[in-house]
């Protein structure tokens, strides 16, 4: 007995190395004894809408279809594969999607508040309704996405990239944009950085000079 709990003990710690050795990253998720694991799995809507999944692993996983009403709050997404995705009703609130591939992916009502966003992949998304606060954004590719009726109050935002995007009735209020690519930025409507809010004529200057760094 004590012969092969050392065998499976080498064996583990033989993966762990290659692992490290590999280069490859993990995430993290809230602890909970009883969280379901689909990690590296491919997932369907329905393994996920209007289920109570939170702290769920799903990391490097690939998500299909349109998920609803699913509470993934504190789950572990890093480096899932959710390309063209949509959302609706889903909470992820503290959860990890960095390195996360979800361009083109459509977000309605979904909170992403205190969530871990760093160098995911949203080109292209549209966010409607989706609460941002406080959430980490930094290094995040927010090209050419646009941001309706959203709350990004607080996020951390720096170093991403926002080029071509249109932030709308949004409010940026303390939002982090130090070292973001605003070329091209489109903004109507919102609250800035600083609390001014902009005109709703797209063609305004917008928040330019109200970015707080």
């Amino acid at each position: 007995m004590a012969a092969a709990c050392l065998a499976v003990a080498v064996v583990l710690g033989v993966v762990l190395l290659a692992r490290a050795r590999s280069g490859e990253t993990h995430g993290r998720r809230c602890a909970d004894p009883g969280a379901v694991s689909m990690a590296g799995r491919a997932v369907v809507d329905s393994d996920l809408s209007q289920r109570k999944l939170r702290c769920a692993d799903l990391e490097r996983s690939t998500v299909e279809g349109f998920v609803r009403e699913a509470n993934l709050s504190g789950s572990n997404l890093h480096a899932a594969h959710l390309r063209s995705v949509s959302m609706e009703n889903v909470d992820l609130s503290g959860a990890d999607l960095t390195d996360a591939a979800a361009r083109d992916t459509t977000l309605t009502g979904v909170e992403l508040g205190r969530a871990d966003l760093r160098r995911t992949a949203w080109q292209g998304s549209t966010f409607t309704d989706v609460g941002l606060r406080d959430a980490v954004l930094r290094d995040a590719d927010l090209r050419r996405t646009e941001i309706r009726r959203s709350d990004l109050g607080g996020a951390d935002a720096r170093d991403a990239d926002l080029t071509g995007a249109w932030l709308v009735d949004t409010d940026l209020r303390g939002i982090r944009l130090k070292g973001a690519n605003l070329h091209d930025t489109t903004w109507v409507n919102v609250v800035c950085p600083d609390g001014t809010k902009s005109a709703a004529d797209r063609h305004d200057d917008g928040c330019a000079g109200h970015l707080n760094f």
